[in-house]
């Protein structure tokens, strides 16, 4: 899961799939990269997904 996410967009969502299947804090570090991502739909997944959390 941590390397799919250091590959392109779609390797990125796929990751982010492979977290939200988890549900685990341990997915947090992920979750946080995603934030900061260029891609708008990363950012917006890992955003939804790290509320899960709060």
């Amino acid at each position: 899961m941590f390397s799919l996410f250091q590959g392109n967009t779609e390797d990125k969502l796929k990751a982010l799939k492979i977290t939200e299947e988890l549900a685990d804090k341990s997915t947090l570090s992920i979750l946080r990269k995603g934030l900061r991502d260029m891609s708008p739909e990363v950012v917006k997944i890992s955003a939804f997904l790290i509320r899960k959390f709060n």
